[in-house]
């Protein structure tokens, strides 16, 4: 099972539960016994305002652990030591600099990651014959330009939920609001600020939750691209240093 399956399926039981404790407790509680008369303040919950959030608010809690299974996905990919594990870059300089070609595309075939699949591209074109430096340097850019991108498309979909995370909260809002002033609209007796508590509620939780999702979202959003841009710009430099010769004098 993946991460992400994993968190889905405990945003699923969370969201059951919250919604399901206020009748597990009423029922185990009894209730307040009869006639019996507090002056303690009453005060919401959480859960409560939760609650009141509506089926918007729900979508909402389910794509902020969405956005937690990708960080913690992004986490264990987007790093240094697994696109460019150090051991496989000793490697890999130390069969180039033998001459051991065959032995350092081998490598690169066993280990998946930026290093091994630019590194492997260039190493392919030597193998295959490639005239002169510029077909080396033209498969390593390609590969390049491919494992980067894959990189770039893993935080896309933690941007699309920042994105999206603050327009359901607008959504909520404007439902809300809807709730509120049909309140008003039908009800033909004096309308009491209670009655109008559902709808405002919904309106205010959305939209926090909404905020909520989304602002540490787009957060690693740019902290994931800044790490992919300076993982690349530092991987690029590495392959000049292996590759560097058949650059320039191709499969000599």
């Amino acid at each position: 099972m993946s991460a992400r399956t994993a968190v889905v399926m405990l945003a699923v039981v969370f969201v059951a539960c919250v919604w399901l404790a206020p009748a597990w407790a009423q029922e185990a509680g009894g209730g307040p016994a009869a006639g019996a008369q507090t002056n303690a303040p009453r005060e919401i919950s959480i859960l409560k305002l939760i609650q009141y959030s509506g089926p918007i608010g729900w979508l909402i809690i389910v794509i902020s652990f969405v956005a937690v299974a990708l960080v913690v996905e992004d986490v264990r990919v987007i790093r240094r030591d697994r696109l460019m594990p150090p051991q496989t870059v000793t490697a890999l300089k130390h069969f180039i600099a033998r001459g051991q070609y065959r032995e350092a595309l081998v490598r690169c075939e066993q280990e998946e990651g930026f290093i091994t699949s630019v590194v492997g591209a260039g190493l392919s074109a030597v193998g295959s014959g490639a005239a002169d430096g510029g077909e080396v340097q033209t498969a390593m850019v390609e590969a390049g330009e491919e494992q980067a991108s894959r990189l770039y498309r893993k935080i896309e979909y933690l941007s699309l939920i920042g994105n999206v995370a603050p327009m359901m909260g607008l959504l909520g809002t404007v439902t809300g609001m809807i709730l509120a002033f049909n309140k008003i609209a039908f009800k033909e007796e004096l309308v009491r600020p209670s009655d109008l508590a559902h709808g405002i509620s919904q309106a205010l939780v959305t939209t926090c939750m909404g905020l909520i999702v989304a602002i540490p979202t787009m957060f690693f959003v740019s902290f994931f691209r800044n790490r992919i841009d300076s993982t690349v710009a530092e991987a690029e430099a590495i392959v000049e240093k292996l590759m560097g010769q058949f650059r320039k004098t191709g499969a000599e």
